[in-house]
């Protein structure tokens, strides 16, 4: 398993290399995103979701990292790995944290 970890001020680093048929580990701060935080009825109505897309097929995975770390199995053919967040909330509203659409590009070996 590798994990890559998005840390406050921007920063990201990875524990190992990225592996066809790996387990790919992602580890985020939410403080990285503080837009989108509604409540409703005294509990947070916000999410924040992990995005991979794994090159060459563009497969995209999803899932939520603002409750803990997400995991995902890296397809036997990939090449690369292409990482982007988003938070959201109920009112509707929406943040990005995808180095500003370039996304976070991740070789994958």
């Amino acid at each position: 398993m590798t994990t890559v970890r998005f840390l406050p001020e921007w920063r990201h680093e990875q524990d190992g290399a990225l592996r066809p048929g790996d387990t790919l580990r992602i580890e985020y701060d939410v403080g990285r995103l503080t837009c989108c935080r509604s409540e409703r009825y005294g509990q947070a109505a916000w999410s924040i979701a992990a995005y991979v897309r794994f090159h060459p097929d563009e497969q995209v995975q999803s899932a939520a990292v603002s409750t803990g770390p997400a995991e995902f199995t890296i397809p036997a053919n990939a090449t690369r790995a292409e990482m982007w967040f988003r938070n959201t909330d109920q009112t509707g509203c929406s943040a990005w944290d995808s180095r500003y659409g370039l996304n976070y590009s991740f070789d994958v070996a």
